[in-house]
């Protein structure tokens, strides 16, 4: 591992508070609180933080404690510097199966955890976290230890797709990999893959409330094999997609769950929510 990438690590793994925000960032802050930080605005805002020097922040925000990398992640970013909860309409769509005894969330592609986290604070009993790339999930893992969530979100580090060794082209930092899109500016490095099905078997998974996936244009190849192969009783109820990478797939995996019986619920720029009866 390079010398800069085990300095980010080491950054990420000190105690907690040693990134809070401090009185300079006042104003900064209070825009985003007065419900005025959108758009350009909050563009400009995130621009001042990284200008003086931030790189991770430590931030509580609707009770949930975050240590945010706003330098390299855009969720991260969001989260610090609008007024808007991020991706509410999702989260509240996904939340309402999450009152269950037995509610079950799995989050393919966790990120730094702001899914899983809200879920967690919205009642879901047990929650699945993959995340594959190494820089993420040492934050992801960090996050549900600073909240206490360790009995309730499992991390599992590895690709979905099909089983075996794969290549994952990685930047080294944050928000910055791809299963698919090497370039001049990532290097790769191999990581495990398990077919989703797999990995809710060994997790001992046996139904799913709601799922999100979001794995930067992966996503057919993550879920159309499942669709196909493993037992209706199995899939989600509700489902979260991001499809903006749609022009990536290799199946159109909305199409085919449409097919399977889902009912597109709503569609937003990025994200498709269906739903499926009980």
């Amino acid at each position: 591992m390079k010398e800069t990438q085990q300095t980010d690590l080491k950054a990420q793994n000190k105690p907690w508070g040693c990134y809070a925000p401090t009185a300079a960032t006042r104003v900064l802050r209070l825009i985003a609180a007065l419900g005025i930080s959108r758009g350009q605005l909050r563009k400009w805002v995130a621009r001042q933080w990284k200008k003086s020097g931030w790189h991770f922040v430590d931030y509580e925000k609707q009770g949930i404690r975050y240590r945010l990398d706003i330098l390299n992640n855009t969720t991260d970013e969001k989260i610090l510097t609008s007024s808007k909860i991020y991706d509410k309409e999702e989260i509240e769509f996904l939340a309402e199966r999450g009152s269950g005894l037995n509610s079950c969330f799995v989050d393919v592609g966790a990120n730094t955890g702001y899914y899983s986290l809200s879920l967690a604070q919205k009642g879901f009993k047990k929650i699945l976290a993959i995340e594959p790339n190494p820089p993420t999930l040492s934050l992801l893992k960090n996050n549900v230890e600073l909240n206490g969530l360790e009995s309730v979100i499992e991390v599992m580090p590895v690709c979905v797709g099909e089983e075996g060794d794969v290549p994952f082209y990685s930047t080294g930092v944050l928000g910055g990999a791809s299963r698919l899109a090497p370039s001049a500016s990532t290097r790769e490095i191999t990581l495990p893959s398990l077919p989703l099905e797999k990995i809710l078997l060994m997790q001992g998974i046996d139904k799913i409330s709601s799922l999100k996936i979001d794995i930067e244009g992966y996503e057919d190849r993550a879920l159309a094999p499942f669709f196909l192969h493993a037992p209706e009783s199995l899939w989600p109820i509700r489902i979260v997609i991001e499809d903006c990478h749609k022009d990536k797939w290799e199946t159109d995996v909305v199409e085919l769950m449409l097919e399977k019986g889902y009912r597109l619920v709503k569609q937003t720029r990025g994200n498709a929510f269906l739903e499926k009866d009980e």
